[in-house]
């Protein structure tokens, strides 16, 4: 039976502010300057590397209440050979980032649907900037449909993702090849149901510098599953 390994699809892209408007807030993170890279690898559970993701950042809008950039994400596999790419927003709006819902589907699924039709509904999910150690951050989900280009549905292809009991654990330190840096750490969990359902426990250590740094993965009986991280940031 071929084993199914999870990884975060959740690029380095988290990112705490303290400023009053989103132009204030938004000019001074690394994500929204048109050009930044981000590459994260993965890990299994014994350190072997199993992939990674490089994000660009490509083109970014502003309104007055609102900044929004566009990103390009490739994935790679162990041995540094693309096998699939994706695009998506985030946005900076009302106190909060928002990132669109697609980045919580797994990677691999997105990689499996990449020939076929998706259409998703849910919430998206948001980073507040008032955030504080103790906090329970709000809930989202996606729900997918799947089916055959110029097709007919294949309801058993449907899968739905929710994120659920998020909450902010501590503050504290951590360090990855991209450098050390000071971090909350957030856990939550996410349980993804197809024609099978499976749930996991995810920490994050995520910086008001570079966003998400390292990503722990555990199965629902708290075995180590293997990790994320953010291993270069080019500017």
């Amino acid at each position: 039976m071929k084993k199914l390994i999870l990884i975060s699809t959740t690029p380095a892209i988290f990112f705490l502010f303290t400023a009053f408007t989103p132009a204030d807030v938004c000019d001074n993170l690394i994500f929204f300057k048109e050009g930044t890279i981000l590459t994260m690898t993965s890990y299994t559970d014994d350190g072997k590397v199993t992939g990674s993701t490089k994000t660009s950042y490509t083109k970014t809008t502003k309104t007055p209440t609102e900044i929004s950039v566009s990103a390009f994400q490739e994935s790679f596999d162990k041995k540094g050979k693309s096998t699939f790419n994706s695009e998506f927003t985030v946005k900076c709006a009302g106190g909060n980032l928002v990132f669109d819902m697609k980045m919580m589907v797994p990677q691999q699924q997105q990689e499996a649907y990449k020939d076929m039709e998706m259409t998703m509904d849910g919430t998206d999910l948001e980073m507040p900037s008032n955030l504080q150690v103790g906090n329970t951050l709000k809930d989202a989900h996606v729900n997918i449909k799947v089916s055959a280009k110029g097709g007919a549905p294949i309801p058993m292809m449907n899968m739905s993702v929710r994120i659920t009991e998020r909450k902010v654990e501590a503050k504290e330190s951590t360090t990855t090849p991209a450098g050390t840096f000071e971090c909350y750490k957030i856990s939550e969990w996410v349980e993804t149901k197809s024609i099978v359902g499976i749930k996991m426990k995810s920490v994050q250590w995520f910086s008001f510098e570079a966003g998400v740094v390292k990503t722990e993965t555990y199965k629902e009986n708290g075995k180590y599953m293997g990790k994320t991280e953010l291993t270069e940031i080019k500017k």
